[in-house]
């Protein structure tokens, strides 16, 4: 209770602070490496962002080729209630990564996305092979 009286407000401004970073180097990182094969809006609370990517992806064979090089991902089909139809969407967690982890994460998302898909064709503006 104390801690709530005299502590709160800061910590609230703070983690605000903090999770606004995050979120914003995601979008940094996702639009950096995935370019425009990849949709993604800005969140308006939380702590995932939403990202749409080619009908040719299936983010279930996504979860499972990443998760094998260490990168987290929730596929659209199980956060959603009409599965099938969202099975090229993917929702990424910036709440408890760094803001290395989030660049370092989501370029080998987009390494891993490229071996498995063809997607995306170029990261950081250099044409993968």
């Amino acid at each position: 209770a104390e801690f709530c009286r005299t502590k709160f407000d800061d910590h609230v401004a703070a983690s605000t602070a903090s999770l606004k970073e995050k979120h914003d180097v995601m979008l940094e990182a996702l639009d950096q490496e995935f370019g425009t094969a990849a949709e993604v809006a800005p969140a308006k609370g939380g702590i995932f962002l939403w990202v749409t990517l080619p009908e040719s992806v299936d983010t279930s064979a996504l979860f499972q080729a990443a998760a094998a090089e260490g990168v987290a991902i929730n596929p659209g089909p199980e956060w959603t209630a009409d599965g099938a139809a969202n099975k090229n969407r993917m929702r990424l967690c910036f709440g408890s990564a760094s803001l290395d982890d989030i660049r370092a994460g989501v370029a080998k998302l987009a390494e891993v996305c490229h071996r498995e898909f063809g997607v995306p064709v170029r990261s950081a503006n250099i044409e993968r092979d």
